[in-house]
């Protein structure tokens, strides 16, 4: 009879409400857990590094989108001729600096010279550029039987600019005995030809000793 009684209760409202409020917080949650409402994830809900790189889209993150003060951006700008790169800042502008200037130069070249001026080595210097030159000449005469003064005067050509210097070996008379003195040189001019060319002359008696000259160019380019 009890039992019969209660099978014939209808639910209160309040009961009914509640059930429907449960389906609903119920039907709420697998809701959100599919289909997420725009801006409800935050830095909060991300785990550290819970995005890889293989989660960004292609070209999804751009300058606009990145710290431009932690980061290198692509290098722009050129250096001109005669100069190169010498820092890159963070936005990629170059900062240029002299380059080092060009040089050409010339292994050590040994003649023997005479009265006429003869030609102890050469280097050709590249067009563009002017250039200072150097050159050590160095010119050594053999001593025969007899005491002699002997006098060498080289040129360093560059262009038609030009230095000579003279030297002056007094041999001793001691056969087979060298004497050497050097002649440095130095001369600015365009390119061209650099060279440098000796002669001699000697006095006192009897045949004038064997002479020779050793010599290199060195030239650094100064101007374009």
């Amino acid at each position: 009879m009890r039992l019969q009684s209660l099978r014939n209760r209808r639910p209160s409202l309040a009961i009914a409400i509640s059930v429907a409020a449960l389906f609903m917080s119920l039907g709420g949650v697998g809701y959100a857990a599919t289909q997420l409402p725009r801006n409800s994830v935050g830095s909060a809900q991300l785990q550290n590094e819970s995005v890889s790189f293989r989660k960004i889209q292609p070209n999804a993150v751009g300058r606009v989108r990145a710290n431009t003060g932690q980061i290198q951006e692509r290098v722009t700008g050129t250096c001109a001729s005669g100069s190169a790169i010498g820092t890159v800042n963070k936005s990629g502008k170059v900062v240029c600096n002299t380059a080092l200037p060009s040089q050409v130069g010339t292994t050590d070249n040994t003649t023997s010279i005479g009265a006429a001026p003869t030609t102890v080595t050469s280097a050709a210097l590249p067009a563009g550029a002017s250039y200072l030159a150097f050159a050590d000449a160095s010119a050594t005469a053999t001593s025969g039987p007899n005491v002699r003064h002997v006098t060498v005067s080289c040129t360093l050509t560059v262009g038609a600019n030009t230095e000579t210097r003279t030297v002056t070996i007094d041999t001793d008379g001691t056969e087979g005995d060298p004497s050497t003195s050097s002649i440095p040189l130095q001369a600015t001019g365009p390119s061209g030809t650099a060279s440098v060319s000796c002669q001699s002359s000697a006095t006192g008696s009897g045949n004038p000793p064997p002479i020779s000259v050793t010599a290199g160019i060195n030239a650094i380019a100064v101007a374009g």
